[in-house]
């Protein structure tokens, strides 16, 4: 078979593996097979499914080296298979169910969003992914899980790339589960914290905030960033926000911002900015999930633009070696 024919039918067929992973993942069997080996019958027992069809999915996951089959019928762990596992310290355990659950449907759409210029999931779900997930409390710890899965390790790429010593206080916008504040002022003894999001994530974030011993250090505003942004810091940060959103909804979270920033302060976003020329670059395909869902990756040309129209300019963009840059801005 012609190689770059095989290579093509390999990317066509790519969403059946993905798939095929979701369901390991869903039923657990990295988890269960931390302990050794195990017959499928038991690994379906564990999971509440039916054994065979469990076997060719995983059958299917090993040929590509996900779990091996050591004896008709008997599966364990491959060195792949290792960070399927949930308490994996590299796990995407909770990464695979999110792609595979409400995002793998946005995606059956994804035309729509070519054709029309709007979001997928406006036409699967009527209402913006974040909406989606939050009608569901199982999908929205999954969600966190897999953030933490997938950002865990860009605030250090961050801190390496960007001095916060010169701040008082440092304002997280769509600080999340408040890991990325946590992270700055540890980094920062001196520093002082806010962290803005809606207050039922807020609510959240105290409770990891108080578990890391920096509470008396952060102060938590409960809203919402397209009414307005209350707090005022000299440095406001936020990480993996304004790819969510359109080009106008990331105006104008950038002028509520602009009123929260102190006199000569600076706007610092956390993102990976898209290089021109033909290089693979995982910013480009993960520019597609964000069209699907309404938002968007940004080149420097365009972010240069995005913060002009909301009255700043682009200072430099501080450049790191891993999915992370930061852009930084000031007050036009």
């Amino acid at each position: 078979m012609n190689p770059l024919r095989q290579e093509m039918m390999q990317i066509a067929t790519g969403y059946w593996l993905s798939k095929a992973l979701y369901c390991a993942a869903k039923a657990d069997v990295a988890d269960q097979l931390a302990a050794g080996p195990q017959p499928v019958s038991r690994l379906a027992e564990e999971a509440d499914v039916d054994r065979e069809n469990l076997h060719r999915i995983l059958r299917a996951l090993a040929s590509v080296g996900i779990f091996a089959e050591t004896d008709p019928g008997t599966f364990m762990l491959t060195d792949k298979a290792e960070y399927l596992r949930g308490d994996h310290e590299e796990s995407i355990k909770y990464s695979a169910l999110m792609l595979g659950d409400d995002l793998y449907e946005v995606w059956g759409d994804i035309y729509y969003a070519v054709e029309s210029g709007r979001s997928a999931i406006e036409r699967r779900f009527g209402r913006d992914f974040f909406a989606e997930i939050a009608k569901d409390p199982q999908k929205s710890r999954i969600f966190d899980s897999a953030m933490q899965e997938i950002h865990g390790g860009e605030t250090a790429l961050m801190l390496d790339a960007y001095d916060f010593s010169k701040f008082e206080t440092v304002l997280d916008v769509g600080g999340g589960n408040g890991s990325t504040l946590c992270g700055i002022l540890n980094a920062h003894p001196t520093l002082k914290g806010q962290l803005f999001d809606l207050p039922p994530v807020v609510d959240h974030a105290r409770q990891v905030v108080s578990e890391a011993g920096l509470a008396d250090r952060v102060e938590f505003i409960g809203g919402n960033f397209f009414d307005a942004i209350t707090g005022s810091a000299d440095a406001i940060v936020m990480r993996h926000v304004l790819h969510d959103w359109s080009d106008e909804q990331s105006t104008t979270i950038l002028r509520h911002c602009r009123e929260a920033l102190k006199e000569g302060g600076r706007v610092l976003i956390v993102e990976k900015v898209i290089r021109p020329g033909n290089d693979p670059e995982f910013a480009k395909l993960l520019d597609l999930n964000m069209m699907a869902i309404g938002g968007k990756e940004r080149t420097e040309e365009q972010y240069s633009s995005l913060l002009a129209d909301a009255g700043f300019n682009l200072a430099k963009v501080h450049a790191t070696p891993g999915p992370v840059d930061v852009v930084e801005a000031t007050v036009a």
